[in-house]
C-alpha cells in the first residue's frame, strides 16, 4: 500500500485518482497517523445497488415541481 498525505491528495488528486483505479489501495495520513483507506469499489455490476425507485411511496399531493412553480409565480 502506498501511503500519502492530505495535502498530497489535494494537490494531486486526479493522480491518485488514477493510482486507486489502477488497483492500489492509498493510506492518507494527517502529521504521520493514518486517517483513511482510498481504495476502488470495483465494477459497477458486483455493487448491490439498493432498489429505491420500487421503494418510493406514492403521494396523493402536488408533484414539487408545480409546487416550486407556484411559489416562484408569487414572486413576480
Amino acid at each position: 500500500m502506498e501511503t500519502v498525505t492530505v495535502g498530497q491528495v489535494q494537490k494531486n488528486f486526479g493522480k491518485v485518482l488514477k493510482n486507486i483505479q489502477a488497483g492500489k489501495k492509498i493510506i492518507v495520513t494527517r502529521r504521520g497517523k493514518p486517517v483513511a483507506v482510498l481504495t476502488a469499489i470495483g465494477p459497477k455490476k458486483d455493487i448491490d445497488w439498493p432498489d429505491f425507485y420500487g421503494e418510493a411511496i406514492e403521494t396523493k399531493s402536488k408533484p414539487t415541481s408545480e409546487i416550486l412553480l407556484e411559489s416562484r409565480e408569487d414572486r413576480f
